[in-house]
């Protein structure tokens, strides 16, 4: 399998930098996403691969959900934990594809905003995929959320850009 986890590392380590733990917050901009995971975790813990700063964690556990992470970047964890004592909230530094959760029998894995693109492998997002059931109960949920851009909208023979302008790219 490739692996892009030390390359995705450095980057969300950089990343991690401009993160701070007021940063997590139960906004209306990620109500509709707490409310869905909460409801599927139901009693059950939820582990939320690419866990990052916690942006989505943190809140869901304030609403009463036992939640445990997986992230690349150890500096992330540190931001997460400097919101969340990882007693209440433990993460696994490691790829999603692989790492071994804090703990198994989770009712709900989930994978938000885009996360999974940053297994930049197809072999390594169906190794994330074997690695959530590995950690489902029977019965569980296992969730991804990702954009897909509307492709009638490309222009033709021209990749997708992510830049505001096509002529930036």
């Amino acid at each position: 399998m490739l692996d892009s986890s030390a390359e995705q590392q450095e980057i969300w380590d950089r990343i991690a930098a401009h993160y701070h733990p007021s940063d997590v917050a139960d906004t209306e901009a990620v109500a509709g996403t707490l409310d869905f995971l909460a409801e599927l975790a139901g009693d059950g813990p939820a582990l939320e691969l690419a866990v990052g700063a916690g942006r989505i964690a943190v809140p869901l556990l304030r609403r009463g959900v036992e939640v445990g992470g997986v992230d690349v970047s150890p500096a992330m964890i540190e931001v997460l934990h400097a919101t969340v004592p990882a007693t209440d909230l433990p993460a696994t530094v490691g790829s999603m594809a692989t790492a071994d959760a804090p703990g198994r029998d989770y009712a709900l894995v989930y994978i938000v905003y885009n996360a999974i693109t940053c297994l930049l492998h197809q072999d390594e997002q169906i190794a994330c995929f074997h690695n959530a059931a590995r950690h489902l109960r029977p019965g569980g949920h296992f969730v991804i959320e990702v954009w897909v851009p509307q492709l009638r909208q490309l222009p033709p023979a021209r990749p997708w850009c992510p830049a505001p302008s096509p002529t930036t790219c």
